[in-house]
């Protein structure tokens, strides 16, 4: 039950998301309320952490989307994708040592889910249009992760194939959004 609730409420988020809804955090910080349940049942330590951090960032995103400047769709600077690609990869290192020390089933997927997932919060925070490219490796990361996890989180993994195509879908609508200001 749990983990269908969790599909729902992503999947409303993702939608409003994708739109450039502020209403998306209040789905947002259900969602993550319902994925720490569900990591826990799960053994997946990195998703616990992780989604506990995602329910104050969604709250920062509420007020931050609020703001009429925080509505502006930009791109990352070249430093700046530098500064997220090492990030995901040395913060991805770093994780995956630690959930090794523990009964997680998939460190080294739960690992960079977690990390490439908190880097593209920020940027989404931030709307920055470079989140959906890492929104997109990180929900093809997801399927194989829940997947492969012992007892198959299939409703999860559905969620975040829709998630995979709205990727994609929220980059374009976006870039459009951001051509449109810088036009």
């Amino acid at each position: 039950m749990v983990e269908i609730s969790a599909t729902a409420f992503g999947l409303l988020q993702g939608l409003f998301v994708m739109l450039n809804k502020r209403c998306n955090w209040i789905f947002y910080v259900i969602q993550m309320a319902l994925m720490i349940i569900f990591s826990i049942q799960n053994h997946l330590y990195g998703d616990t952490v992780n989604s506990s951090v995602y329910i104050i960032i969604g709250v920062f995103g509420w007020f931050l989307w609020g703001k009429e400047s925080g509505t502006k769709v930009e791109q990352a600077s070249i430093k700046e994708v530098g500064i997220y690609l090492a990030a995901i990869i040395f913060g991805t290192l770093a994780v995956r040592m630690w959930l090794m020390g523990t009964d997680d089933p998939l460190p080294t997927l739960d690992a960079f889910t977690t990390v490439s997932s908190f880097v593209a919060t920020i940027l989404m925070v931030r709307h920055k249009i470079d989140t959906w490219v890492i929104w997109f490796v990180n929900d093809i990361a997801y399927c194989i992760e829940y997947w492969l996890l012992p007892d198959q989180a299939l409703y999860l993994l559905g969620l975040n194939v829709v998630w995979t195509g709205m990727a994609v879908g929220s980059f374009i609508i976006w870039y459009k959004e951001m051509k449109k200001v810088t036009v």
